[in-house]
């Protein structure tokens, strides 16, 4: 563990491309220092987590099947944990990791074993904690989703969400055959019921109780125009709750569904010609949806759409997200001119437009996304942060003002909760650098 102190303080100069809603506003300043350089991994670092509160920090490399727990204050190694996918409890006082077909359960302060939670028949895909912390569920490669006694270890309940037909894996053809299926698995707000998808087929969504994993809902029925215009149905790539727990949306390639999370009932669908969509924290929003020539922000207090005002170009949109304060959406799409669009969620007008990094590459059937800048928003609301392979940027969301950017740090990066923090991995993609972060 190296400790050094470089300050980097950058004002953004020049305003890309505003709307007029932002051209007067005055200009955030924002400075980061590096207070610690974290050393110890031997493969890439791939994965970042604070605790709730900020004093740890869990690092991950695939290669090293191993998570280190750094101490955020002294910059001190805690413990080397074994796996992956590393998630704090909401009190903090947790860490969970996943190995393979396991996942393990660790006192985040000490770093020592609590309990492995084992039962799956195939690699883990997803794993949570309840709003609580008192429940795990664990999703996997085998089609199920186990749900464990956080404080016992013991499984309460099994769920079959997809059939997984068992083929010999030591013989080469079967191996070639195995085709992973990825299982997801949430918590509702209110912590009765999970929510299950797994694109596969015309697999849909499940509602499941939690106390006796039964199946309360299934949340289906999205289709597209297959060989020879004929409707098909497609699985749900995508499903989540509104932050209130009211709503339920899945999401396919070309339609988003939502529904009543009480009774499971279908509320509303849209095409969307995207492969995103989001709540807004606030849950007030769901962003965006099409609207025949138009996309827009649902309403979902009144079920109306309130169409976007501006040069919202949603070819190849990749990455759309809210600000935490839910004033501020961002899209991120474009081929040749990959970009970001600010959009103000009141009045739904376009802000600023902001030029992104882009790197493609190409397979034997396009040419693919191989690197660009990961967005997301500093808790504050104040700033969007782009990160990529190479360098680090942030810009003024009011403005799109260029604030600050390093070529110091890469991705992955992230922020603490109360954003006075800021993980990256360093230049080798071994170490991670800890930033303080100062703004007006």
């Amino acid at each position: 563990m190296k400790l050094k102190r470089i300050t980097i303080l950058f004002i953004g100069i020049a305003v890309i491309t505003c709307h007029s809603l932002a051209q007067e506003r005055p200009r955030q300043k924002l400075a980061l220092t590096v207070i610690a350089t974290l050393v110890g991994h031997k493969g890439q670092v791939l994965a970042l987590a604070f605790s709730p509160n900020g004093e740890l920090l869990a690092t991950t490399s695939y290669e090293d099947n191993a998570t280190r727990l750094w101490n955020t204050a002294t910059g001190q190694l805690i413990a080397t944990l074994e796996g992956i996918l590393p998630v704090f409890s909401p009190d903090g006082h947790v860490l969970m990791t996943s190995s393979k077909k396991t996942v393990k359960l660790w006192d985040a302060v000490t770093g020592k074993p609590k309990f492995d939670l084992i039962g799956h028949e195939g690699l883990i895909t997803a794993a949570s904690f309840s709003p609580d912390g008192s429940k795990v569920a664990t999703g996997s490669e085998d089609g199920t989703v186990r749900l464990w006694d956080a404080a016992t270890g013991q499984t309460s309940a099994m769920l079959t969400v997809l059939h997984v037909k068992k083929i010999p894996r030591y013989r080469i053809i079967s191996r070639m055959l195995h085709v992973s299926e990825d299982v997801s698995v949430k918590f509702s707000p209110d912590q009765q019921t999970v929510l299950t998808n797994t694109y596969w087929k015309e697999s849909p969504a499940r509602l499941w109780d939690v106390t006796g994993g039964r199946v309360r809902a299934v949340l289906g029925g999205h289709t597209r125009i297959g060989v020879g215009h004929q409707t098909e149905t497609v699985g749900v790539k995508a499903a989540d709750f509104s932050r209130d727990g009211k709503f339920i949306a899945t999401q396919s390639f070309e339609t988003v569904r939502l529904w009543d999370a009480a009774t499971g009932m279908l509320i509303k669908d849209f095409n969307i010609p995207f492969l995103v969509t989001s709540f807004s924290p606030d849950s007030k929003w769901l962003g965006l949806v099409d609207i025949g020539k138009d996309v827009g922000f649902l309403n979902l207090e009144t079920l109306k759409v309130q169409p976007a005002f501006g040069d919202v170009n949603t070819q190849f949109l990749n990455q759309l997200a809210f600000s935490p304060d839910s004033r501020t959406c961002v899209i991120a799409s474009g081929y040749k001119h990959y970009h970001a669009t600010l959009i103000d969620i009141p009045t739904a007008r376009v802000r600023a437009e902001i030029p992104l990094f882009v790197k493609w590459g190409f397979d034997f059937v396009s040419d693919y996304q191989k690197d660009s800048d990961l967005l997301s928003f500093q808790p504050s609301s104040k700033f969007l942060m782009g990160a990529n392979n190479g360098s680090i940027r942030m810009w003024d969301v009011l403005t799109g003002a260029l604030a600050w950017e390093t070529t110091e740090g890469r991705a992955p990066a992230t922020f603490s909760r109360d954003g006075n923090l800021l993980a990256t991995v360093g230049k080798d993609k071994k170490t991670v650098l800890l930033w303080t972060v100062q703004s007006n």
